[in-house]
């Protein structure tokens, strides 16, 4: 009845265009305005009244405002300009956020019965992780990479889905290593455990330690666990470690070996001041320290100083007895006068 009632007056020409016509809905629902629907029969060049004629939003629009959608709801949209589309807001940006209020949904204003062509939605953009996706079509994740059945994030990538990280666990919307793990370089590392990365990535347990949560530990396996010592560079018995012996920072050196946690000569050698000495054949140290061969005639045979080859011992000393004649074939034969010894003969 209304409709028929607002033809007759603007086609009579008895009501001036300015004047306010029926007052659509509360824009505040969006409602469908009686206006509006007079777009749908606006006649030709009528379009000044379709000119948002307060319809709410028109069958279009359901996003009026609070003033029925007041210039916005029929503003291109109950009758747009064009003396009114039919369905009023067929234009379907009619109500899209119309100013009288808030569109239905965020860009699409609500489209109304014409109004399919409100997008409201997102433009293109890429999948997030834990979004479906297909080896086929892994590029269109953002982060490249598809597990075969959803989008998997990196560190640092966000994950609004709550899972989906190729490393790290989702926390609070983004990819990162959870509590006890740090990035090193290479994705999450376990610093309670790695003796790679024992307590932080930097720190590497040496020989004969292992990580326990997150510190450096002696092998409590080993034998003799009891006497190793964490030093740098991993843990040592100090009992009979050579370079660490007795502590950390004592190393043997001149041959000496940890024994029971001191340096000393191996068995068979003494300490002649300068190392560990082998008596038993040093013509410098024969038998004791200080106990020198005489380097021409003699040599350190079993801890002794022997004559060398060819020579015999007379009174303390190696001699030749085929040449010397003060003990000329014997010990003791001394060749006199102008005779010499030759072959262990005294000749002229």
């Amino acid at each position: 009845m209304h409709r028929a009632w607002l033809r007759g007056i603007v086609l009579a020409g008895l009501v001036p265009l300015w004047l306010p016509l029926s007052c659509g809905g509360s824009g505040a629902s969006g409602g469908r305005g009686y206006a509006g629907d007079a777009g749908d029969a606006g006649a030709p060049g009528g379009g000044a009244t379709g000119d948002g004629a307060t319809g709410d939003a028109g069958p279009g629009g359901t996003g009026g405002g609070s003033s029925g959608g007041a210039g916005s709801g029929g503003a291109g949209s109950g009758g747009a300009a064009s003396g009114g589309a039919p369905s009023g807001g067929g234009a379907g940006s009619g109500g899209a956020q119309a100013t009288g209020g808030a569109g239905a949904s965020a860009g699409a204003g609500g489209a109304g019965a014409g109004g399919g062509a409100g997008t409201g939605g997102a433009g293109g953009s890429c999948l997030s992780a834990g979004a479906v996706c297909t080896w086929s079509n892994a590029s269109d994740c953002c982060s490249g990479a598809c597990d075969g059945d959803s989008c998997c994030g990196f560190l640092g990538d966000p994950c609004p889905f709550g899972h989906g990280c190729c490393s790290g666990s989702c926390i609070a919307g983004t990819c990162q290593c959870p509590p006890g793990t740090l990035d090193c370089g290479g994705g999450c590392v376990d610093i309670e455990w790695s003796e790679a990365h024992c307590g932080s990535c930097e720190t590497q347990c040496g020989v004969n330690s292992r990580c326990e949560s997150s510190a450096c530990i002696c092998d409590p396996n080993l034998f003799d666990a009891q006497f190793y010592e964490p030093c740098p560079g991993g843990c040592f018995n100090t009992r009979s470690d050579d370079q660490h012996c007795g502590d950390c920072g004592t190393a043997c050196a001149g041959g000496r070996e940890c024994r029971g946690g001191a340096c000393e000569c191996p068995y068979g050698t003494l300490d002649c001041g300068a190392g560990c000495v082998d008596v038993s054949a040093n013509p410098l140290h024969c038998g004791s320290c200080g106990a020198a061969c005489d380097a021409a005639t003699e040599t350190c045979v079993t801890y002794q100083c022997q004559c060398k080859p060819g020579l015999t011992r007379c009174s303390g000393a190696c001699v030749d007895r085929q040449t010397d004649s003060a003990n000329c074939g014997t010990c003791g034969t001394a060749c006199v006068g102008n005779k010499t010894c030759q072959g262990g003969v005294c000749r002229t």
